[in-house]
């Protein structure tokens, strides 16, 4: 009884041509979207590599970084751009140390973007990558072929005819739910396979070291999570309505609420239960902070002037003393502001989860390492650059001071080989241990989903 209510599931799709539909749009979009990111990838490594190479052929050595604009560390382009462009383009792409040799440890890296799109027009609507064909094309695909699966066939009266032929009502739901699973989700692999020959034919290792395997396995079981959930959703709208049309307008609803509001909701909520300083507001205070010293260190310096006429020891070790005090204020400030910004970023991580569009977004971008943990790499790799800085070049700056214009110097050797960024990968182990909560809670949303649909089928009124 199963296998001919699922069969004939199949074929009425087949006979509304929706099936047909969505395979073509599944076979044009998503590989098009993957080679994009292709094409985009190689543009941007191929800039990234002749960044690297312009640069450290003219800083070879530690004198270079003092005279020739400071030491820099590039980020390099993530190949897995295709899944999700994520942060990428918001990300800080080069950091940068002061040029002037003036600069006295714990060095402050700039962190800079200069990408940019080949048509700015491009970023009114975002990438055409894996995640955006899932949870926005897929996901409504999923709400078409579903809108009338229960209510369509009542008004239709064929759901009559069927229970008339005593067909167990778990029967006909759990077919229902298999083949709308398997139409919609068969073309969505068909695309994959099609998207994988075309990153062998870009010249992407699948299998073996380096390959890319586990992180497009990893997308896909998440892309098929978040495809199964809208589908039982249309189907529990659709048991929970007596119209088909009045189904539809419900789930277009949901839809739009998922995918646009209530990501946006979030934040605004993450924003006003965990406030943050502004920017402009952290600037303040350092310049407030940077008044204070100064007020403070000149007022001691001018007690020393009053009683002592051989001051000039003396007054640099006070200007030092209180540049240590300011460094440190700063550094605090930062710190907090920094810690404060990622509670309030996990809080609005935490309450988008309750959408299962955010349970896919969001973890994408991790898998394909331009999201929030490719950022707090990227730091931690420049903060390990910063320090080499700080040991192999400006900690061996002598106290720079003007004297005459003559300064005291450098002590250290200026030929040393300069020191190197080295940026790291994200794990994949670490990449699964961040995104399995966000799985569990899509299988946990299609399974609640599925059971309401159950429960609603089986109080479902036919007449």
């Amino acid at each position: 009884m199963f296998k001919t209510l699922f069969l004939k599931e199949i074929r009425v799709d087949f006979l509304s041509r929706r099936v047909i539909m969505g395979l073509v749009l599944c076979l044009i979009l998503i590989p098009l979207g993957v080679y994009i990111g292709v094409r985009d990838y190689r543009v941007r490594w191929q800039a990234y590599q002749e960044a690297v190479r312009l640069y450290q052929d003219d800083h070879k050595t530690v004198q270079d970084i003092l005279y020739k604009g400071g030491g820099k560390g590039f980020r390099p382009p993530s190949p897995f751009v295709f899944l999700s462009q994520g942060l990428d383009i918001v990300l800080p792409n080069v950091a940068e140390s002061p040029s002037t040799p003036q600069q006295k440890p714990p060095v402050d890296l700039r962190l800079n973007n200069n990408q940019g799109s080949e048509n700015l027009y491009a970023s009114f609507h975002g990438p055409l990558d894996l995640a955006f064909m899932v949870s926005v094309i897929m996901t409504f695909l999923a709400v078409v072929f579903t809108f009338s699966g229960v209510s369509g066939e009542k008004e239709q009266g064929t759901l009559r005819q069927i229970l008339g032929n005593s067909v167990p009502r778990p029967t006909i739901i759990l077919a229902k739910a298999a083949a709308q699973g398997v139409m919609l989700i068969g073309a969505f692999l068909a695309a994959a396979i099609l998207s994988f020959i075309v990153l062998a034919v870009h010249g992407y290792a699948l299998f073996g070291p380096g390959g890319i395997f586990a992180e497009t396995a990893l997308a896909l079981v998440l892309s098929i999570l978040a495809i199964g959930a809208f589908i039982n959703l249309g189907l529990l709208v659709s048991a929970l309505t007596r119209q088909a049309v009045l189904a539809f307008i419900i789930l277009l609803l949901c839809w739009v609420f998922l995918f646009g509001v209530f990501p946006r909701l979030s934040v605004v909520i993450a924003q006003l239960a965990s406030p943050v300083k502004s920017q402009q507001l952290v600037l303040q205070e350092k310049n407030r902070l940077r008044l204070e010293n100064e007020k403070a260190r000149a007022a001691e310096i001018e007690k020393i002037a009053e009683s002592d006429s051989n001051t000039q020891e003396k007054q640099d070790e006070i200007t030092a003393q209180y540049r240590a005090k300011l460094t440190e204020a700063f550094r605090v400030l930062d710190r907090d502001q920094t810690n404060r910004q990622n509670a309030q970023t996990q809080l609005a991580v935490n309450i988008s989860r309750l959408s299962p569009v955010s349970c896919y977004i969001r973890p994408m971008a991790e898998i394909a390492r331009t999201g929030l943990m490719q950022l707090e790499l990227y730091r931690q790799d420049i903060g390990r650059f910063g320090a080499a800085l700080d040991d192999k070049v400006y900690g061996q700056y002598k106290e720079f001071r003007q004297k005459s214009g003559i300064n005291v110097g450098f002590k250290g050797d200026g030929s040393a080989p300069a020191p190197v960024f080295q940026p790291n990968r994200i794990r994949t182990q670490d990449i699964v241990k961040n995104v399995l909560p966000d799985a569990v809670l899509l299988f946990a949303f299609s399974l609640l989903f599925f059971s309401g649909a159950y429960v609603a089928f089986i109080r479902y009124d036919v007449r």
